[in-house]
């Protein structure tokens, strides 16, 4: 009797060879993105410790700008700033259906979070940036969510032993606004006020607010407002990526 060997989908993927989808260099279906492309990721050499933007390296870790007016949330922590081939690979996920590219990414914002929590205490509880009704009905997927449930399947399941739930009933968008990439900062400050609700008061003092970009700081910065008028004590934003300042 022949004997055949059974493969696993896992294995399966790390076998099929496919074309990176920047470069298309051979890589495999379990990477995407080939190894070379995701090492040119453009990362930050030294950041503020709390707005996450690009810094000189100083002895407070602070910019100039959040010690003279501190951001409402806490901390934003992003692996990667928001330029080529960054901005490249979320345009595809948000708006091309390019689910696969989720998991590179998030990938590395585990690592970077496992990092930085060594030294810190962990968020009691994921709470993902919602899309309006109407957006999700016109795209089909809400990718920030989809990113934070890879999430937390890398943290728990990874070998990392971090067991974090997601909330993603909490946060409501009611106001169905305009993109916020086609705004500049002050307008977006403008297009997201009150444009979020919460559902309940939060049990939690210590949360995470997870998105897929930061740029202005606007969204996260309405919905960290809110969180703290409800008895939440810290905020700590995750995205991917981060928009330097121009």
């Amino acid at each position: 009797m022949k004997s055949f060997k059974v493969y696993s989908w896992s294995n399966f993927k790390q076998q099929v060879q496919i074309k990176c989808i920047l470069c298309r260099g051979l890589t495999t279906l379990a990477q995407p993105l080939c190894q070379l492309c995701l090492a040119t990721c453009p990362a930050p050499l030294c950041f503020c410790s709390c707005c996450g933007l690009p810094i000189q390296d100083s002895d407070t870790g602070i910019c100039g700008q959040c010690l003279k007016q501190p951001p409402l949330f806490d901390r934003c922590l992003s692996p990667f700033l928001y330029q080529f081939p960054v901005n490249r690979i979320l345009q595809l996920v948000k708006y091309q259906s390019r689910l696969e590219l989720i998991k590179p990414m998030v990938v590395s914002l585990a690592e970077w979070l496992m990092d930085y929590y060594s030294d810190d205490h962990w968020p009691e509880i994921m709470l993902p940036v919602p899309l309006h009704r109407n957006r999700l009905r016109e795209r089909g997927y809400d990718q920030t969510l989809l990113l934070t449930r890879a999430l937390k399947k890398l943290l728990c399941t990874g070998g990392l032993g971090i067991d974090l739930e997601i909330d993603q009933q909490l946060i409501k968008r009611t106001i169905h606004s305009v993109p916020q990439q086609s705004l500049d900062a002050i307008a977006r400050q403008k297009n997201i006020r009150n444009a979020f609700t919460l559902n309940r008061k939060p049990p939690w003092h210590h949360v995470a607010l997870v998105d897929d970009v930061v740029t202005t700081g606007a969204t996260v910065s309405e919905i960290t407002k809110l969180l703290k008028n409800s008895g939440v004590q810290r905020v700590d934003i995750w995205s991917i990526a981060r928009t330097p300042e121009t």
